[in-house]
């Protein structure tokens, strides 16, 4: 006989979850009117959030005077986006894509990372949401038009400079020594005595980073930060010193990551004179560089009491131009590489460096030598350039060159060396 059973089903709670919301907002520039702008923002969405009886409040973050370009230096939103991954984030509301990133690759990237986590990011102007299922097709269309809109007014408004290049008219871009009184650039009574004697000093034979060592002992800074060696470098080659101006130095190489590169010609740059009161005469300026370029042509030899072996002065990066010098692993273990790499660290050349011992096997195979001899480096190669892969050029003193490249995990030189060792011995 058949029996009949009921099923009950747990009553479900008809309550909505509540979910934790945040928001998001940012202005790209320190104006009054967009900070007015932005407080408003905070205001709006603060009750908007604690009005709900639904949500809870999670905060509301705010990127001041920062393009939207890049994510990485906006420390408020990186902030929100820990916040996400820690799960105490479920919505995050702002007014529109341009508002959230201009750039279409980490606009997409952050908001597909969020709905991974089932975040709902809203925005208010679109009326997206990134959790709908046509979200993501709407974003990537429209962010497109945000990423082109912002490169549409970055190349504007570099062409309102280059026309005010044109004119001569000068931006005011900070000079030490100097301070811009309205758009005049004025002599500074203090910081300009630091720039004469800088100039002093190296006249006398002092080395950039003797200079800055010395200023920095005397808690002279430069801007607020230590001195160095590339300020220095930065204030010997300057043409502000001497009353003159060189406009459009450098250029925007991209601009959504708004990185400049030095102006090799790409486009034209205009030297304009006697533009403001001098505070080095042009004899001392000529001179510094006269000097400058002197050092640069002796490179190690400058310094009369460097310890020089064979490969000192011999070996310059082709990346950099900067000579590899000779630094230790071990008392016993030395190597030799870029000097930039040394000085700068992560910051500075990334070439390859070689050990000691394998760069005078190296020598001794691209000379022909069953073994390295130092006379005969000495009178055979002229310099050697140093690719940054592990790739060598040697140039010879009768003109020829000879590119090698090494790997210290390789046997196939050391082989070589070892074959015509033994065949020397049985000749």
């Amino acid at each position: 006989m058949s029996t009949i059973q009921r099923i009950h089903f747990p009553i479900q709670n008809t309550c909505p979850e509540r979910k934790r919301v945040a928001a998001y907002a940012r202005v790209s520039r320190d104006h009054e009117n967009l900070r007015r702008s932005l407080v408003n923002q905070v205001d709006y969405y603060t009750h908007l959030i604690k009005n709900n009886p639904h949500w809870d409040y999670g905060g509301v973050y705010v990127d001041s005077g920062i393009s939207g370009t890049q994510i990485s230096g906006r420390d408020q939103f990186q902030k929100l986006i820990e916040k996400c991954e820690e799960g105490l984030v479920d919505i995050i509301l702002t007014k529109s894509i341009s508002r959230f990133a201009r750039n279409t690759i980490d606009l997409l990237s952050t908001t597909r990372r969020l709905k991974e986590l089932g975040i709902d990011v809203r925005f208010e102007k679109e009326h997206i949401n990134t959790l709908s299922q046509t979200g993501e097709f709407m974003l990537t269309i429209l962010a497109s038009f945000a990423q082109e809109e912002s490169r549409s007014i970055s190349e504007n408004l570099q062409w309102s400079v280059r026309k005010k290049y044109e004119q001569g008219i000068s931006l005011n871009h900070r000079v030490y020594g100097y301070q811009w009184t309205g758009n005049e650039l004025v002599i500074d009574p203090e910081s300009s005595r630091v720039v004469r004697k800088i100039f002093r000093e190296y006249l006398k034979g002092n080395s950039m980073q003797k200079i800055s060592d010395d200023l920095n002992k005397r808690s002279i800074d430069h801007f607020g930060k230590p001195f160095n060696d590339v300020a220095i470098h930065t204030i010997l080659h300057n043409e502000r010193y001497i009353g003159d101006t060189l406009l459009q130095k450098t250029i925007c190489a991209n601009v959504l990551e708004h990185k400049r590169k030095k102006n090799t010609g790409e486009l034209p740059m205009h030297y304009i004179t006697g533009t403001h009161k001098a505070i080095i005469k042009h004899e001392t300026f000529e001179a510094a560089h006269k000097e400058i370029t002197r050092r640069k042509k002796l490179g190690p030899f400058i310094i009369p009491k460097t310890v020089r072996r064979c490969f000192t002065g011999k070996i310059t990066c082709e990346k950099c131009g900067s000579n590899y010098i000779r630094t230790y692993k071990t008392p016993t273990n030395a190597n030799w590489r870029c000097s930039s790499n040394k000085k700068y660290g992560a910051k500075g050349c990334r070439s390859i460096g070689i050990n000691e011992e394998q760069l005078k096997k190296l020598v001794a195979f691209v000379m022909e030598h069953e073994e390295f001899n130092e006379d005969s480096f000495s009178k055979e190669i002229d310099h050697i350039t140093g690719c940054g892969d592990g790739t060598f050029n040697f140039h010879f003193t009768d003109g020829r060159s000879v590119t090698q490249f090494w790997d210290s995990r390789s046997r196939a030189i050391q082989d070589t060396i070892t074959k015509r060792k033994m065949e020397k011995i049985h000749a």
